[in-house]
């Protein structure tokens, strides 16, 4: 069974590979939210880049299946941390890409939900 901060991140991995809906997507994160993947290798900071990075990527990304495995999740209160690993395939400008990462996620307990705060993951140079 999946503890609560698992639950979140599958629901945001499924959103992902789920019609490219950007709304299912990004109600997963917080309102200051920051994040960092192996696409945009940037610090994306605030709900305006993260909204702008969404909807520019699911309009690039097709076919997204995530996997993640090996996670663990502490809770600290109205905070929980949340480490994983992430296997991924998708379609980017027609070519099919693989990514094996490791990865990090801080959430925060907001009006009875938990919430993405800060979102890491950039997988591992071959």
């Amino acid at each position: 069974m999946a503890g609560q901060l698992e639950s979140v991140l599958k629901g945001m991995f499924d959103a992902l590979g789920r019609d490219a809906d950007p709304e299912a997507l990004l109600g997963h994160f917080s309102e200051e939210p920051q994040g960092i993947d192996e696409l945009s290798r940037e610090w994306m900071r605030g709900r305006e880049a993260l909204e702008r990075y969404t909807r520019g990527m699911l309009s690039q990304v097709k076919d997204v299946k995530s996997e993640i495995s090996d996670f663990h999740e502490v809770i600290m209160g109205d905070i929980g941390l949340a480490t994983f690993w992430l296997e991924q395939d998708y379609t980017l400008e027609g070519e099919r890409h693989h990514v094996s990462a490791p990865s990090s996620a801080v959430l925060r307990h907001e009006g009875g939900e938990w919430k993405i705060v800060i979102f890491h993951s950039i997988p591992l140079s071959q």
